[in-house]
């Protein structure tokens, strides 16, 4: 099955849908693109044991909501691929559903969507912030219950729970590129300022560009932010990162939203910080049990709720699409050897310091 003139790519998940001038004029000229036809992990594994589809040299998933029927990508997957694998290029920006480190280790790149859905989670997590500081929720709610009563009722208790976001911290946990365009529009649209924490310190120009103050530990934003913005993976080290202890951190009446993964936030603890009046507002894009939504938590006014739609704008797919192929492109040279690096890799470390 496998062509003798170009490398071959193996495609998961559904066909083309936006890019079909690139994917026709610059990736098929290159490559011999195999459609996979299992749909369960046992028949794929059965696939890759019997080297149906040969010694491919990319994986292509340009779109994360299909393409996923075999689950985690693991050791029992990964150890099964063709050595002659250098490349795993997914569309999406999380990845938590693939072990990127092991691919790494077997010297093949996982890259995801990064940069592509930037400006619309940012967008989304501005518009988050904005509505646990205005209470926007607990105000559409009143509206669409279409009763005058509870409409005045409801427009007079809003202006005395409610704040300007101007003038306060913002704390940004997880200092990418999402994140700094977030801190960038909430500093300049609203007047926010700008403390981050992250593992690595951003440098001195962004830091004074952003106007943002670095602290060296999560505990230490947490107790001066009024309002904290999630923004890191979901993997063994941030899983339930923020907890009881965490929040008991957070002064009095802050706020939380999170655009990044539903675990990182520790679900009954949250509920627990917003029933005491710990918190005085959460919104979650994202949700611990997803697609199952907290009952509790939708039942609660001061809780903004979305459908994990923070990088849902049609250019994020596009883009998404788009960048996985120009991944393989930098990555795979003519040969089925590698050319040079991916654009945008996600597990540079333990690709580098693999033998």
């Amino acid at each position: 099955m496998e062509s003798t003139s170009k490398p071959t790519v193996l495609h998961i998940g559904d066909a083309i849908k936006y890019n079909h001038d690139f994917y026709n004029t610059e990736f098929l000229p290159l490559f011999n693109v195999i459609q996979l036809t299992e749909t369960d992990r046992v028949g794929f594994i059965e696939a890759l044991k019997s080297k149906k589809y040969g010694s491919f040299s990319a994986i292509f998933r340009p779109h994360f909501q299909t393409g996923g029927f075999m689950g985690q990508w693991n050791t029992e997957l990964i150890s099964l691929l063709p050595s002659s694998v250098r490349i795993f290029a997914s569309a999406g920006a999380g990845f938590n559903w693939a072990d990127v480190d092991t691919l790494g280790e077997r010297k093949i790149w996982y890259t995801n969507g990064a940069g592509a859905s930037d400006e619309a989670v940012s967008d989304t997590a501005l518009y988050m912030i904005l509505s646990v500081f205005r209470n926007f929720t607990q105000s559409q709610l009143a509206a669409r219950t279409a009763d005058p009563e509870k409409f005045m009722e409801t427009h007079k208790l809003i202006a005395t729970i409610s704040h300007n976001p101007r003038g306060h911290v913002l704390g940004v946990v997880g200092f990418g590129n999402i994140s700094k365009k977030l801190a960038f529009k909430a500093r300049m649209a609203l007047g926010m300022k700008i403390h981050y924490f992250d593992i690595v310190r951003a440098d001195a120009k962004e830091e004074e560009e952003l106007v943002a103050t670095y602290h060296d530990s999560l505990d230490g934003l947490l107790k001066v932010a009024d309002c904290i913005s999630l923004h890191t993976p979901l993997n063994k080290h941030t899983h339930d990162m923020i907890d009881s202890r965490a929040l008991s951190l957070m002064k009095p009446g802050s706020r939380i939203v999170n655009t990044a993964r539903g675990p990182v936030v520790n679900e009954e603890a949250l509920i627990r910080a917003l029933e005491t009046e710990h918190l005085s507002a959460a919104a979650l894009d994202v949700h611990y049990h997803e697609p199952q939504v907290s009952r509790r938590l939708a039942s609660m006014e001061n809780v903004t709720l979305t459908t994990h739609i923070g990088g849902g704008a049609l250019d994020t797919r596009i883009n998404f699409e788009l960048n996985a192929m120009r991944n393989i492109i930098a990555v795979v040279g003519p040969d089925g050897g590698f050319a040079g690096e991916p654009l945008t890799p996600v597990n540079r470390k333990a690709f580098e310091t693999a033998g």
